[in-house]
Order: C-alpha cells, then sequence, then structure tokens
C-alpha cells in the first residue's frame, strides 16, 4: 500500500529568533562607528547591545551616527543630539486613544480628566508613567534631552484639526522626572489631539 506523506509536516514554518542589534564603538572616546544585527559584528570585542527602534531609525538614516555615542563608564549608549533622533516625520499626527491603540508600549501619556490634561513620558524616557507589568523590568534609555525641544500639541475638534479648540507647548526637559498638566480646558465630549511626532507611540486616555 502506498504510504500518504503529510506534506505540511515537511514545510513547517521556520520561526526565526528576533534580530538582536549592536553598536560596535571606539573604547577611547565611545564614538559609535557602526550598528546593526549581532551577526555582522561576531569578531567585534567593543560593541553593545542596542534598542532595535534606535539601530533602525539610525541605518535608515532618521538618526546621525555622529550623534550617537557610548557611555563607557555606565556602559550604556546616549544620544547626544535630541533632534536628530527624534525628527520622525512632519506630518500632523492625531493622538490614538487608548482603546483604539494598535500597540501597548507607548512612549508618550496623555490623560484628560476633570477639564484638565496630563502629559507623560513613560519610564523608559524618564518619565512618570509606568509601563504594563509585562515590560517591567524597565530598561530605561539615557537620553540627553536637549533642554530647548519643542513638543507641540493641538487640541481640536473630534477627527479635525482644521477647527482648533487650544494650541500649547511643552519642553521634553518639562517631562523628565514629571508630569505636564493643562488646567481649567471646556471641551467638547468628543474631541482630539494633534501632533508633529517626535516619539514613535502616543496615546490619549479620556476618563
Amino acid at each position: 500500500m502506498e504510504e500518504i506523506i503529510d506534506l505540511t509536516e515537511l514545510f513547517e514554518p521556520v520561526i526565526l529568533p528576533p534580530v538582536e542589534f549592536f553598536a560596535v564603538f571606539d573604547p577611547t572616546s565611545g564614538a559609535i562607528t557602526a550598528v546593526g544585527p549581532g551577526s555582522a559584528f561576531l569578531n567585534e570585542e567593543h560593541k553593545i547591545s542596542m534598542d532595535q527602534e534606535v539601530a533602525e531609525m539610525i541605518i535608515e538614516g532618521k538618526i546621525n551616527l555622529n550623534s550617537c555615542s557610548v557611555d563607557i563608564t555606565g556602559d550604556s549608549y546616549v544620544i547626544s543630539e535630541t533632534r536628530a533622533l527624534y525628527k520622525i516625520d512632519d506630518v500632523l499626527h492625531r493622538i490614538v486613544e487608548v482603546k483604539h491603540a494598535e500597540f501597548d508600549k507607548p512612549n508618550v501619556f496623555l490623560s484628560y480628566k476633570l477639564n484638565s490634561l496630563t502629559i507623560e513620558l513613560t519610564e523608559e524616557y524618564g518619565g512618570t508613567k509606568k509601563l504594563p507589568k509585562k515590560f517591567q523590568p524597565v530598561k530605561k534609555k539615557k537620553i540627553n534631552w536637549a533642554g530647548n525641544t519643542d513638543m507641540n500639541f493641538l487640541i481640536t475638534d473630534y477627527n479635525d484639526p482644521n477647527v482648533l479648540y487650544k494650541p500649547f507647548t511643552i519642553k521634553i526637559s518639562d517631562l523628565v522626572g514629571k508630569k505636564f498638566v493643562l488646567k481649567n480646558l471646556e471641551l467638547p465630549t468628543k474631541f482630539s489631539v494633534y501632533t508633529r511626532r517626535l516619539f514613535k507611540n502616543y496615546v490619549l486616555e479620556i476618563k
């Protein structure tokens, strides 16, 4: 009797391990000389693991490699030119509500309650907003924030940035280790907040 072979068993999908990115650096100056997957630097002695998001932005040219350096004493990387790091796009971006977010690890968290809007960085970036338990313990990024780096927001009609209720600007340094609270707002039940992204993931919670 002819044996029947189940081809699905022969061609099961191969699950590849996640790619770990590294930065190669000069051990004397701390200057980063190359960034890429670990497989490219197997024979490099002076290298350090790097956050995938930052590594990809360097590879795509969104971060100037010369703006990055390794803190040799602390064994971690820092970004010395904030504007080069966070110029993601120039598109007006509507901040999604928490209940509709397709990601669960925000970088910037906005919360509206009792006519007050609170803005926080998550703890990963030196802010006060705690990340969910599944991300604990959090490996905090050591970043040199430029004190003059502005974060611009527009509070508008729901899904309509042309109807403006209130624009406001804060400094990234205003969110390091503390919250920023905008008080005495008179907003309709439904509204939107827009920004030009400096970070990848923003969320808004309306209580």
